[in-house]
């Protein structure tokens, strides 16, 4: 089955989705669910499950910014109201979530080796800030699953759509029928990461 599990919605400052849109959109291009993660917000996320169905999930989560760059919690029931890294990461495991690096070139993760190990996945392709390391794609890819390995994190694709033509830019493929199924797959792995990388400066709102 194959998931976008990071995709903004209007709930965040920088995108206008709609969430019954982004489920409808991802439907048909034969995703099996989507996260839908805002910045600061859990509010997309939860109003998201209304349109959750027998053979689409959806995922509530939200992105937190820290310090060091920005934390994803999926599977959450309450927004997190801190911004101290360790005790974000804390507040999303002790609500069963799933705590992920997103787009890891874009913050100072990658150098804080006794943090990387609190996560449970990574983001190893992020179809809009994949290069920002200075990077080719497939080569940053290639490190990111390294650092994976090493800290055992489980591989993530993931579009961080802002907007619907972005959705499923980058994908995450398990075997999963219910969100926990997924939350179980995410956690214990492996994962197929498929992507096509986004043009997004076309697409900025």
């Amino acid at each position: 089955m194959e998931f976008d599990l990071h995709v903004h919605s209007r709930f965040s400052f920088d995108s206008g989705n709609d969430p019954g849109e982004i489920v409808r959109r991802a439907g048909k291009m034969g995703l099996r669910g989507v996260a839908i993660v805002d910045h600061g917000s859990l509010e997309g996320g939860l109003l998201g499950l209304q349109y959750a169905a027998d053979d689409f999930i959806v995922v509530p989560g939200m992105e937190v910014m820290t310090m060091y760059g920005e934390i994803l919690g999926l599977f959450l029931h309450s927004p997190i109201e801190v911004e101290e890294p360790i005790k974000v990461i804390k507040e999303i495991k002790a609500q069963g979530g799933v705590a992920v690096l997103p787009h890891p070139y874009f913050g100072r993760f990658l150098a804080q080796p006794s943090l990387l190990e609190k996560f449970d996945a990574i983001e190893v392709c992020n179809a809009r800030h994949q290069v920002d390391g200075g990077l080719g794609i497939e080569e940053a890819k290639a490190e990111l699953e390294k650092v994976a390995s090493e800290y055992g994190l489980t591989p993530l694709g993931c579009s961080d759509a802002h907007t619907y033509n972005e959705i499923g830019m980058a994908t995450t493929v398990v075997p999963a029928e219910t969100l926990e199924d997924l939350r179980r797959a995410i956690l214990k792995g492996p994962t197929v990461v498929k992507w096509r990388i986004s043009k997004f400066k076309k697409w900025l709102l």
